[in-house]
């Protein structure tokens, strides 16, 4: 999960998917797409999750399923105690004939049945913990039975005009991502973007933000603003020069944004990552 982009998803040859256990803080991941499957489980703190129109917490004990090309973004509050998994659309489709055409709906509630995928999700970070002999045999047991249980409980039927629409526009914001990525760090007019989509400005602008529930210059911001953390977290450069290289040019402005979204100045968080 990095920066607001098509994210190409590192699977594992091992288990043939991602999966990992992993603390964080304060940590922000700004919308992005991909096709595989991923499932985002709460072992201790709180997360917000944003999956297309719909923001949520997760709090330890909750999990959630977000289908492929769903547009999500992340934070994590403090100290918060994650198991992702991250299931490849090729394994998918391999797995499950018609994956093209239904989605797994938000979770249900049937706490029998919540029970029952949550555990599959424990004993996974079990058997991925200890890694024992034959692991990866268990593990994969454990994954069928993952996808055989959200099938049974949370399947949900696709519109197929709706999908082919929603591809079309998907292609268009994954141009916009790659657009912003390479450009970030130097100034970004709306024109620009727009002609990356060959979209006039005034459309690109109703577009982007039907699709994406923020606008074009709140989702530069927030892409300029999780590459500040990584640099704080991740070098010694002194914090002009860290918005410097970030593109950030109205300093108000991003400390304004930097604060509503860590809660502390830049300053504070690199103090705060010093006492840990």
């Amino acid at each position: 999960m990095e920066k607001y982009l098509h994210e190409e998803v590192q699977t594992r040859e091992d288990i043939q998917v991602r999966f990992d256990t992993y603390r964080d803080s304060n940590h922000l991941i700004t919308n992005h797409w991909h096709n595989s499957m991923e499932i985002i489980c709460i072992c201790e703190g709180c997360m917000d999750v944003t999956i297309n129109n719909s923001k949520f917490t997760l709090n330890a004990g909750d999990f959630t399923i977000i289908n492929s090309a769903d547009i999500h973004s992340t934070y994590c509050h403090e100290n918060c105690l994650v198991i992702l998994l991250q299931i490849p659309y090729q394994f998918l489709k391999k797995s499950i004939s018609d994956y093209d055409s239904i989605r797994f709906e938000g979770i249900p509630n049937s706490p029998e049945k919540n029970d029952r995928v949550r555990a599959i999700l424990m004993e996974m970070k079990d058997i991925n913990d200890e890694k024992t002999e034959g692991y990866s045999l268990r593990f994969s047991s454990l994954l069928y039975d993952f996808l055989y249980s959200i099938l049974c409980y949370y399947k949900a039927e696709i519109d197929t005009a709706v999908k082919i629409r929603t591809d079309k526009n998907l292609r268009r914001l994954e141009n916009v991502m790659d657009f912003v990525k390479s450009n970030y760090a130097s100034p970004i007019t709306l024109d620009e973007a727009a002609a990356s989509v060959a979209l006039n400005p005034e459309y690109f602008c109703r577009f982007f933000k039907k699709y994406m529930r923020l606008t074009f210059l709140e989702y530069v911001n927030k892409v300029r603003l999780a590459h500040v953390y990584e640099d704080l977290m991740n070098t010694d450069l002194t914090i002009t020069g860290i918005l410097e290289r970030n593109g950030c040019t109205n300093y108000k402005l991003f400390m304004k944004n930097f604060k509503s979204t860590y809660g502390c100045t830049p300053m504070q968080m690199r103090q705060n990552k010093k006492n840990i």
